[in-house]
């Protein structure tokens, strides 16, 4: 039948009646007459489909057999055309995008016929399809001849079809793609040709020109890699008389595309061979000894095929394998393969592919967020930054042309911007105050031991001061000392080298250090020897000619003096190399190292203040309690700094406490005079209000890491604090002592400093974050300036002259972001005079805006001299940045006063805090310790009304016994009255009031302890072996101004043997150590054994007791005597236990008693104690000469003269 009129007069040409064939293989109905030159030309198709290229897409849409085996295309071409009908063609399409319908005229159809190789079956909806050629309203009549090009008239229809090919890109569901860097490091596809019978007319992607990072991502076809990974190429048409075969089928351009980047997806999914198989950069596997999880092998093979960006990007990551790398894209940070997995895992970032490598991004403002999460986990984060903008490397490749570097000498990585690894972030190590925590010190240790001599040197850096303290010692057994250090400490990070620390101290440091802290084991060739770290010091303290070394010394002078005085100790200077190796690995050597803040630390600080060591600490409660945080511990209870340097001072004034009395009463008349003016704490409150971390952002300016405006806030904060100061020390002169106005006249006058650097810079407006200097401060930025200044006044005299030339109201237009889009010329959008070589480049409705040829060279010009601004304003920066540093120490001493002062109103606050009754203490100098408490209450219970306060007296300046043997039930208070003991006695040394009526002391200087039943499962010992460790360590520290506190010693053996360990520790102490301690126990014998010792007194722990009821009644009240029982079964009945076990249990207990007391009569041979026997032996050997005298004659005197005494007592009582 003819074909139809369309409305515009042109013939159309139905192709329902196409499809409308059984796909099954049956007969199909007599076509049409219509329907024959379709069926003869496009049984044509594939004698010309090997003319066509392929073209790469970017959707996959798979060939369908049924169409190829079904369709009448595939009978014989024998059939011919009416006159009356025109030939048409039909592009397929693909379900995303509906194209027109090319027709070709007087010609057979010519078709391209693609195998399908991938052996897929996909059904196509005939009806969608139909619908979809039915939009079509022209068609495009076309010429062909064979051998030809074919002419062709272009319809509306075909003119949509290339504007959609030349925007062609896929869409992506992604909630967040990070802007890639493609188009910095891919090279531009070859340009591709395309001989078809269908169009002679470009057909395609655009390729878009390179551009810098800060521009968003730009999706491109895998062909875009430079051929670095080509696709496969599409099957090769099938034969003309293969018409029949069921892989035939017709695609259009869009399929094609789409299944080669179908291939090349496919391809780009696998990973990289060298991650399928991890070695480290020597080679070892994963799992086997010797493999460093901080380094990745990357074969030769591999660098050939990479980009160039790919290149840059596992130049640093080979190197930090086990780092978390944030990667700056412009305003991005971006993280790739295993870095990209942990992302998406632990925090459901948004992962994309990026060619093999996987990917996710955070906007650069979020990089403090992201990177404290990341640590919050024990990673390690690493930050590269971009080195340059895009302009700035074209100019540095400019300036390296213009040197006659070689072309064959630049690489191609050095085409992209360069990006270096600024720093690599440790829980140990953080600086910045975004992602610190808290305010308390984080410090990270490098240790170092030689357990034949159990000697330890460890180097210990805060890292947000940059102060680090050395410290080398020899330990015992325990490790007393070291354990000391590490809960004085608190390490967030601890840096050793494997195989160096021995089983013991692992176990301990496992045992003491919170689960947060992250252990960081280097190789064994990792790290400094001795002499590596006297080179590494000589290379980061250069001599210079000021300080030439004289011929004896071994460092060079310029070697801060904290260093210098480690020389002596070979494991000490090895624990520096193996702090300065890891911080050069972090890449913040140089800022901490520089700053020469190396102090000498000694943990123990003997005889200059009251020893507290890491057993006091836990057992006391000081810094935190049993359950690992700070509720109810002496810290919390006492701190009250509201400065965050304050804080810190006031954590080490708590661990070490004052022993001198001077010293202790001075600091107590100054609590005193602020407790007496209030109006001072006021004033003081309204100084600190506000102040930023002064010492750690002193820190930061030395780095050159500090933000600028965070440099204004701390000039404004000194000059606050200059006054702040002075105005303090004006009302000081009122007090009754002279301690804070003396403190108050130490802090240096800021002002002259502070006024020598504002005098140097603009005070920039706000918000804004450049320093910009005055008029002749800075030669290089009034130079820069005065260029920028000239090349605006001819841009300016430009535009006035395009305004008379074409009469039109110009002006220009600059981008708010960056200086890409710069002086565009802007004109109405109605004007008609603009010159023809002016290009368009964007515009609103009301303007149009162009970028004109002739003023390109000025604006690159001026681009050039903006970047060259930037820099002399770093440069500018920098240097007034060093200008301060050169001021630290002045800096750093009015904040050590203001520390000091916030700790000492610290300190009167707490003593207003207590309650009643509070009282100043009372300090005696005097040989031998004692304390005389009235009424004393734990400071942690103090305000509780029901709180039942004791009187406490031990020792002979109270004309007491020193040690108090305390007896009492379960539960009835004994470990609250040692633990409130040693408290009142931290406090008081401390220099504040105490929870007591009254108090009388004389220094104590070591506080002891053993309390509690528990095992350590990390050291591989029992309960009753910790005990043993513990009791050893007091016997061989005590003195006789030492405060012993021994809880239930002996309890973790045999009844026996437990009864003889206390008993004979307990004459130890009494005899022969001579100090104070409270001594509790259950063994009511020692209270029989030792009734006679003058040096004993026995307490007991007040109780009412109903034995019908089995009701026990806790008084807490210390009473003088002992304890008639520790009526545990009367516990256990309080505890619900049920009452017949109770009873069957006090019977064998009161059984038990008889028998025992009846066998120690039996076997009692003189009515003199034992203990006391020993004591007459001690005595007879010393008057024979058998023994002689050891230690310090008067401590020996003193014994001797005790033992006489308690003989005789015992005499007596026999």
């Amino acid at each position: 039948m003819p074909p139809k009129e369309s409305k515009d007069g042109k013939k159309q040409v139905t192709l329902l009646g196409f499809f409308n064939k059984p796909s099954n293989g049956a007969t199909p109905a007599k076509a049409p007459p219509g329907q024959s030159a379709l069926k003869s030309s496009a049984s044509s198709a594939s004698t010309a489909a090997s003319d066509v290229a392929p073209t790469p897409s970017k959707r996959v849409r798979e060939p369908s057999k049924a169409i190829a085996s079904s369709s009448p295309v595939a009978k014989s071409s024998s059939s011919t055309a009416g006159d009356n009908t025109d030939p048409i063609d039909v592009d397929v399409q693909s379900g995303d995008e509906s194209e027109p319908v090319a027709a070709k005229k007087k010609r057979p159809l010519k078709r391209k016929v693609i195998a399908d190789d991938e052996g897929e079956d996909e059904d196509v909806d005939l009806e969608k399809f139909s619908l979809r050629l039915s939009q079509f309203k022209k068609p495009v009549v076309m010429r062909s001849t064979s051998g030809s090009e074919a002419s062709s008239t272009t319809s509306r229809g075909e003119r949509a079809v290339k504007k959609r090919r030349t925007s062609f890109a896929s869409t992506d569901e992604d909630d967040f793609i990070a802007p890639s860097d493609e188009e910095e490091d891919d090279d531009p596809p070859p340009a591709r040709s395309r001989t078809s019978s269908m169009s002679g007319s470009k057909s395609g992607m655009d390729v878009d020109s390179e551009e810098d990072d800060d521009e968003p991502v730009k999706k491109k076809s895998a062909n875009a890699k430079g051929g670095s990974k080509a696709s496969r190429p599409p099957a090769r048409p099938s034969a003309a008389g293969a018409s029949t075969s069921s892989t035939n089928l017709f695609m259009t351009d869009a399929e094609r595309k789409t299944m080669s980047v179908k291939q090349d997806k496919k391809a780009n999914e696998e990973c990289y061979a060298f991650l399928k198989d991890i070695r480290d950069a020597d080679r070892i596997r994963e799992g086997e000894p010797g493999y460093n999880p901080r380094t990745l092998y990357v074969p030769d093979s591999a660098w050939k095929n990479f980009t160039p960006f790919e290149k840059q990007f596992w130049e640093i990551k080979r190197n930090y394998w086990d780092t978390v790398l944030f990667f700056q894209k412009g305003k991005f940070y971006e993280l790739y393969e295993n870095d990209a997995q942990i992302g998406h895992q632990l925090f459901d970032l948004k992962l994309t592919d990026r060619v093999k490598m996987k990917m996710v991004g955070v906007p650069e403002y979020s990089f403090d967020l992201w990177a404290s999460k990341f640590l919050a986990k024990g990673y390690k984060v690493g930050k590269v930054d971009q080195a340059e903008t895009m302009l700035g490397a074209e100019m540095r490749m400019a300036a390296e042309k213009g040197k006659g570097k070689p072309k064959a000498a630049e690489p191609k990585a050095d085409k992209i911007v360069r990006r270096e690894l600024s720093k690599v972030l440790t829980g140990g190590t953080l600086v910045d105050a975004n992602m610190l925590q808290d305010d308390q010190a984080g410090h990270c240790v490098a240790i170092r031991e030689f357990e034949d001599e159990d000697n330890f040197g460890l180097c210990v850096l805060d890292a947000a001061t940059g102060e680090f303290n050395l410290c080398s010692f020899v330990d015992d057994v325990c490790r007393t000392k070291l354990e000391t250090m590490m809960r004085q400490l608190r390490p967030k990070e601890l840096v050793h080298t494997k195989g160096n620390l021995s089983v013991a101290t692992i176990r301990l440091l496992k045992n003491i250090l919170p689960a947060s802290c992250l252990w960081t084991v280097l190789r064994e060739t990792e790290g400094y020897d001795y002499d590596g770290t006297l080179q590494a010091l000589e290379e980061m303290f250069p001599a210079g000619d000021e300080n030439a070394m004289e011929e004896d010394d071994v460092l060079s002078p310029s070697i801060p003096e904290g260093i210098r005085q480690m020389m002596g100790s070979r494991v000490a200077m090895e624990a520096i190399g193996a702090m300065i190796w890891y911080l050069r690995q972090l890449n913040i050597d140089k800022d901490l190292v520089s700053m020469k803040n190396f102090n000498i630390y000694d943990p123990m600080k003997q005889g200059l203040g009251l020893v507290l060591d890491g057993q006091t600490l836990s057992h006391i409660e000081v810094l935190q309690n049993n359950e690992g945080t700070d509720e109810g511990s002496l810290l919390r209870l006492l701190g009250r700094c509201v400065t965050p340097f304050g804080k810190r001072l006031f954590r080490i004034w708590l661990c070490m406490p004052l022993r001198e009395v001077s010293a202790i009463n001075a600091r107590l008349d100054a609590v005193e005079d602020l407790l007496d003016a209030p109006s001072a704490e006021a004033e003081f409150a309204q100084l600190a209000k506000g102040l930023p971390d002064l010492e750690r952002i002193v820190s930061r300016i030395h780095a050159g890491t500090c933000k600028v405006l965070d440099f204004l806030k701390v000039l404004q904060a000194f000059e606050k604090l200059s006054k702040g100061l002075k105005q303090l020390e004006n009302e000081a002169q009122s007090f009754k002592s002279t301690n804070i106005s003396g403190l108050l006249r130490s802090a240096p006058d800021l002002q002259p400093h502070i006024d020598s650097l504002r005098e140097q810079f603009e005070e920039p407006k706000e918000k804004d974050d450049l320093l910009l200097p005055r008029d002749g401060k800075d030669e290089a930025y009034d130079t820069v300036e005065a260029e920028i200044e000239s090349l605006k006044a001819s841009l300016d005299k430009s535009l006035k002259k395009y305004a008379g030339q074409t009469g039109l109201k110009l002006d220009y237009w600059h981008s708010s972001i960056g200086t890409k889009d710069v002086y565009l010329v802007q004109a109405p959008a109605s004007a008609k005079k603009v010159p023809k070589e002016w290009v368009k480049s964007g515009g609103t409705k009301a303007v149009t805006r162009y970028q004109v040829p002739e003023l390109q060279g000025t604006i690159r010009s001026y681009k050039e001299a903006q970047e060259t601004r930037n820099a002399a304003i770093r440069n500018f920066k920098a240097k007034l940045y060093a200008d301060f540093d050169a001021d630290r120490d002045v800096w750093l001493r009015a904040v050590r006063v203001m520390a000091e002062l916030d700790c000492l109103f610290s300190l009167a606050k707490s003593s207003a805090a207590i309650g009643e009754p509070s009282c100043r203490p009372e300090f005696v100098e005097s040989d031998e310790a004692f304390v005389e408490f009235e009424q004393l209450r734990h400071p942690a219970l103090c305000l509780k009304d029901d709180f039942i306060p004791n009187d406490v007296k031990m020792g002979k300046g109270c004309d007491t016994p020193g040690i108090m043997l305390l007896t009492g039930a379960n539960m009835a208070g004994k470990s609250t009255v040692m633990r409130m003991t040693a408290a009142g006695v931290i406090m008081a040394q401390m220099g504040m009031h105490i929870p007591a009526k009254s108090a009388r002391i004389s220094p104590v200087d070591k506080i002891l302890t053993r309390m509690g039943a528990y095992d350590n499962m990390f050291s591989n010992a029992s309960t009753f072996r910790v005990e043993m460790d513990e009791a050893c360590k007091i016997l061989r520290e005590a003195t006789p101004k030492s405060l012993v506190i021994l809880d239930e010693l002996g309890r973790g053996t045999s009844t026996f043997d437990g009864m003889a360990i206390a008993g004979a520790v307990l004459h130890q102490l009494a005899t022969h150590t001579l100090g104070l301690a409270l001594f509790a126990t259950h063994y009511s014998s020692l209270t029989q054994d030792f009734v006679y010792h003058p040096n004993i007194r026995n307490m007991h722990m007040k109780t009412a007791v109903d034995d019908e009821k089995r009701e026990l009644v806790f008084l807490y009240k210390l009473t003088e005597g002992t304890a008639s029982s520790s009526f545990g079964t009367h516990v256990a009945s309080l505890a619900g236990v049920p009452q017949s076990v109770v009873a069957r249990a006090e019977a064998i207990s009161i059984d038990f008693a008889e028998k025992f007391q009846k066998k120690l009569e039996a076997k009692r041979t003189s009515n003199l104690p034992l203990v006391a026997q020993a004591d007459f032996a001690y005595l007879w050997k010393l008057a024979q000469g058998q023994i002689g005298v050891e230690g310090d004659p008067t401590r020996m005197r003193r014994v001797i003269q005790l033992i006489g005494q308690a003989a005789k007592e015992a005499y007596l009582k026999v």
